[in-house]
């Protein structure tokens, strides 16, 4: 399945009460996506990530991914 029939609309985003701008070209729009992180690559890092779903927001411009672990 191509890339682009995965994207949302592309939206403005805050995390913890700020407005996110992407960290490489400090754009201020982001597709969101909700994933499952990779227990094999973080299991043994923190047994409280096995399983563990989060969510990673596309700047709409670069394409750069930040990645965020759902409020606990």
């Amino acid at each position: 399945m191509p890339l682009t029939q995965l994207r949302t609309q592309p939206e403005s985003v805050e995390v913890a009460g700020v407005h996110l701008k992407c960290l490489m070209c400090s754009h201020e729009s982001f597709h969101r996506r909700k994933t499952h992180f990779d227990t094999a690559l973080i299991g043994g890092l923190n047994p409280e990530w096995s399983d563990s779903q989060g969510y990673c927001m596309i700047c709409s411009r670069c394409g750069y991914i930040h990645w965020f672990m759902p409020p606990k």
